[in-house]
């Protein structure tokens, strides 16, 4: 109501909440994982979730519906959608909303949202889903081409329209997301600083390898900064 100055009626409502409900928890993802790297040290829950609010800003993570979003509106029109993705992969460039780091086939988030978009779709007479849905199958058969990979679209590709649809701003896209994931932050921040399970605190710290030259044990030569190429 706040952002469009209407009620929504039950149904947005639900596709709304359905919303945040497939973006509340998802495992070790980077904002997660910040979190409970935070919370290791026995920060305050606070200073836990901000930490994990900065993650999640980067476009590769909490900000990759917006960037679908623009995408989708470069496009334009259906028409556009097979030489704009031709084009782009031509030049080797990434496809926002398709592919994830763990799932190897239809992220099951996507599954979910890409049926409420036709739905809002079909509601709003809106052309989002339809150009969203082509461009899901003509990177599926471009990558299939260049690569013989199969790729599938991630949780952000429909989450795009379907906000897009329901009115929300796209600079806003990353603060609902925040709203949604804090029940999931929360969740693993209270595990990581409180666990019965624990035998005692246990504050992250992955191991470095270097991999730079090694001189031997006389160690390097030393050449002053204007020396060095």
């Amino acid at each position: 109501y706040m952002m469009s100055g209407e009620k929504p009626d039950k149904e947005i409502e639900k596709i709304f909440d359905t919303c945040l409900i497939l973006h509340a928890e998802h495992t070790f993802n980077a904002s997660t994982f910040v979190a409970r790297q935070v919370a290791s040290t026995r920060a305050h829950m606070y200073s836990a979730t901000s930490a994990a609010i900065g993650a999640l800003s980067g476009e590769l993570h909490g900000g990759a519906n917006t960037e679908v979003m623009k995408m989708l509106l470069e496009i334009g029109t259906i028409d556009n959608v097979v030489p704009w993705i031709k084009e782009k992969r031509s030049k080797g460039e990434r496809i926002m909303g398709m592919g994830h780091a763990v799932y190897k086939t239809y992220d099951p988030r996507a599954q979910v949202l890409k049926e409420l978009s036709k739905k809002l779709a079909a509601k709003t007479g809106e052309p989002w889903y339809d150009i969203t849905e082509k461009v899901e199958t003509t990177t599926i058969d471009e990558m299939k081409k260049q690569k013989g990979k199969d790729i599938y679209p991630n949780v952000d590709l429909y989450s795009a329209s379907l906000y897009y649809m329901l009115k929300i701003p796209m600079d806003l896209n990353t603060p609902i997301f925040a709203i949604s994931r804090v029940v999931g932050w929360a969740a693993h921040i209270i595990e990581e600083k409180f666990a019965e399970a624990a035998p005692k605190p246990a504050l992250y710290r992955p191991k470095a390898v270097y991999v730079g030259k090694y001189c031997g044990p006389e160690g390097c030569e030393y050449k002053s900064l204007d020396l060095r190429k």
